[in-house]
């Protein structure tokens, strides 16, 4: 008797304890609200801010498709029977909904929903049975989500058609077990989001109330799946405005941009593989398996070739810049292609490993005599480290037209110096990077970093900042030499608006200045100027958060010194792009 007394007192205990943590699809599990898989996300923006709520659930059209498997096994086999939990569930917002529901604890709910058959045969392993509630299971050593979200109506009438893929054994193994997304040219790409990979192990915190603590809500961060940009200029020549003719590409067999178009009468054409939004793709999702981006969505970019882009000319649609435009005199305002400076979407590029060439016609006019004077044939050259479009991020290419020219105001005489373009300025997500390029040919690109963050709101360097410099004769990336090939300079003159790449040329090569430019050789400094020597390093901050390594480059370390600095290059004795010798990059440093 008291055996049979003692054995159902421990069904009893057992049955409470199994009650907080029962899983599986079973109803004992349904008056316990803590066990519950429930979900809440947030999703990245193109600027550091996040959105949350409501505001993050009209990015997605309130609602997005979740799939997950417990136990995931560390070679990516797809998952065996019994450990595929979410079949690509959807998952709706409602607002004021939350904790209504044991599976609903941010007023987002899987329960219930159902997908039509049309909506269902667009999404590869989703089922049109009505969806139940889940639960955690204790005896799984880990569940991992993703999630994606397109416009409802292209996935029904399949427009966008998604693929789950879910074995990988190769490559990065579980890290590959992504998507792929088909798009017509009906399609909107720019409501597709992905989210991050998610894994919540077992033993992830003791408190469930924690985002994606394992018994916890499952908060997914998602991510756009394209990048955007868009195309400005300014213009520093004293005493003329400028208006831009011509913004084009000449195809002289050089390597370019993908494939570029022939000579544009009034744009400059990017031919870049399926870059325009308006002929359908197949995207190809997988994740960064290291890094700071590891388990964020990459985006790899195939389908239909020969789609062009406008980056320049009248065409405001196709990014063009305004038609017969008086350039702006300063940075803070340049001519965007539209007056609110809107981006126009793009598929990312992440793979590019191709330098943009083209060539730029202006016309310079006296405001007071209405004198006229035309360049033609200024070219200049796009290093490809900085034409790798990531997902998510937003690119703003800005043009600076110097009196620094490598045009022609006439028959065959040519400029003695390139024009300068000034500041590729990426909005990433998780910083801002602002680039200062010279570019010509030969080409210099300058860009800073300070305190692992990039310079923000200014033309200029602050003080503190490691500032990096790389060197382009055509299209080949160039070793610096400090002393040989490259030199920098402390740059000081009575009146700094006489401080120009033209005048520092003048100056270093014994031409009177009026007033006097004094050029010192600070090359070697290690002390005064800078925290360390100039020198010669291999891996630069990229432009949205990853290294580029490979790179050969020229390292100015923690710049002290408020003031100007020009760096200049000399082009080695294989090159035959043109006649110049040497050329220069001015750069400004300001105290924060």
């Amino acid at each position: 008797m008291k055996k049979s007394v003692y054995f159902a007192a421990a069904l009893i205990a057992l049955a409470s304890c199994t009650s907080d943590e029962f899983t599986g699809d079973k109803a004992l599990g349904e008056a316990n609200g803590k066990t519950a898989i429930s979900f809440g996300f947030e999703t990245a923006g193109v600027t550091r801010a996040e959105n949350t709520g409501a505001d993050a659930a009209a990015s997605l059209g309130n609602q997005f498709i979740v799939y997950g498997e417990k136990s995931e096994t560390a070679n990516g086999a797809a998952p065996t029977a019994g450990k595929l939990v979410f079949q690509n569930y959807q998952v709706n917002y409602v607002a004021s909904t939350a904790n209504t529901t044991t599976s609903n604890t941010k007023d987002w709910e899987y329960v219930g929903a159902q997908h039509t058959a049309a909506y269902q045969s667009h999404i590869t392993t989703s089922t049109t049975d009505v969806q139940t509630i889940k639960y955690w299971d204790y005896s799984a050593t880990n569940y991992v989500f993703t999630a994606f979200s397109a416009e409802q109506a292209d996935i029904t009438s399949g427009d966008v058609t998604v693929t789950k893929i879910t074995a990988k054994t190769d490559g990065n193994k579980i890290y590959d077990k992504g998507y792929t997304v088909v798009l017509t040219a009906a399609a909107d790409p720019t409501k597709l989001y992905f989210s991050d990979r998610k894994e919540i192990a077992q033993g992830t915190g003791t408190d469930r109330t924690t985002p994606n603590a394992y018994g916890g809500n499952v908060t997914l961060k998602f991510r756009n799946g394209i990048s955007q940009i868009r195309v400005g200029m300014y213009e520093t020549i004293p005493g003329y405005s400028v208006t831009i003719d011509k913004f084009y590409y000449v195809d002289n067999a050089t390597p370019s941009f993908g494939t570029m178009a022939t000579e544009g009468t009034d744009k400059f054409y990017a031919n870049v593989p399926n870059l325009t939004m308006d002929k359908g793709a197949t995207l190809t999702v997988t994740y960064y398996n290291s890094g700071d981006r590891i388990n964020q969505p990459k985006i790899a970019v195939s389908g239909t070739a020969n789609n062009y882009l406008a980056l320049g000319g009248a065409d405001a649609s196709k990014t063009g810049l305004k038609a017969n435009a008086v350039l702006s005199e300063t940075i803070a305002t340049p001519t965007y292609n539209e007056t609110t400076g809107a981006f126009t979407p793009v598929y990312p590029q992440e793979s590019n490993d191709k330098s943009l060439k083209l060539k730029l016609d202006y016309t310079l006019t006296a405001p007071v005599t209405g004198e006229i004077i035309k360049v033609t044939g200024a070219t200049a050259e796009i290093p490809a480290e900085f034409l790798k479009w990531k997902p998510n991020f937003k690119y703003t290419y800005i043009f600076k037209i110097s009196n620094n020219t490598n045009g022609s105001t006439g028959g065959s005489v040519t400029g003695l110096y390139p024009i300068t373009f000034d500041a590729v300025e990426v909005v990433a997500e998780d910083g801002t990077a602002e680039y200062i390029t010279t570019v010509s040919e030969p080409s210099i690109t300058t860009f800073g970093v300070k305190d692992s963050k990039y310079v923000t709101d200014k033309a200029d360097y602050e003080t503190g900042t490691d500032i990096y410099a790389t060197f382009m004769e055509g299209s080949t990336l160039k070793t610096p030499t400090v002393g040989t090939n490259v030199k920098v300079y402390k740059v000081t003159c009575a009146d700094e608006t006489y401080i120009t790449e033209a005048a520092v040329a003048e100056a270093l090569g014994e031409t009177p200045t009026t007033p006097a430019i004094t050029c010192t050789d600070v090359s070697t400094d290690a002390t005064t100027n800078f925290t360390a020597a100039p020198a010669a390093v291999t891996t630069v901050p990229g432009e949205d958060g990853i290294d580029i390594t490979s790179t050969h480059a020229l390292k100015l370390t923690g710049v002290k010194v408020a003031g100007y600095y020009a760096i200049e290059y000399k082009a080695s004795a294989a090159w035959t792009g043109t006649s110049y010798d040497k050329v220069y990059k001015v750069i400004k440093v300001v105290a924060p």
